[in-house]
């Protein structure tokens, strides 16, 4: 099956986006959902493979990574950890409770919230879901919140 974000979730995650004009990298566009929500924010490259990419930081990294294999999503993490110091990311909540050695780098990077995403928001998955949103050098605690499908942002 393809699971691709609902433009609702998309508006969501690309409300975190801030700053005038800001570069934004979105390294698993998919059908381009997402890519469509943050093209209202700044400019976006959207690459077919992250890995292929040049050696650039962006402003903002924005992304909902494949699932399966989910060590080719843990690669895409990683590697924009690597180069921006803001990102938004959509990733089943296995990623933060599995695993205490990720949980402490994504805390230690900068975990600034967890939104938990319905089971809904992806119909015909078993994978509960969440958005994390991180920022390089926060330190002053992790906020949850729970997004119910048809909020308002």
């Amino acid at each position: 099956m393809d699971f691709q974000t609902l433009p609702e979730i998309c508006e969501y995650m690309a409300n975190f986006v801030t700053g005038e004009n800001p570069s934004i990298l979105e390294p698993t566009p998919g059908e381009g959902n997402l890519v469509r929500s943050l093209e209202k924010k700044g400019t976006v490259t959207a690459p077919q493979n992250i890995f292929s990419l040049p050696e650039t930081r962006y402003d903002w990294v924005v992304a909902n990574p494949p699932f399966t294999p989910m060590k080719v999503g843990y690669q895409i993490l990683d590697k924009c950890l690597e180069i921006s110091d803001n990102l938004v990311f959509l990733l089943p909540w296995l990623v933060i409770i599995n695993s205490e050695r990720r949980t402490r780098k994504l805390q230690d990077f900068g975990l600034v919230s967890v939104t938990h995403l319905p089971r809904k928001a992806f119909n015909g998955a078993r994978v509960q879901t969440c958005i994390l949103e991180l920022k390089k050098g926060y330190t002053r605690g992790t906020r949850l919140h729970f997004y119910r499908l048809g909020q308002k942002n």
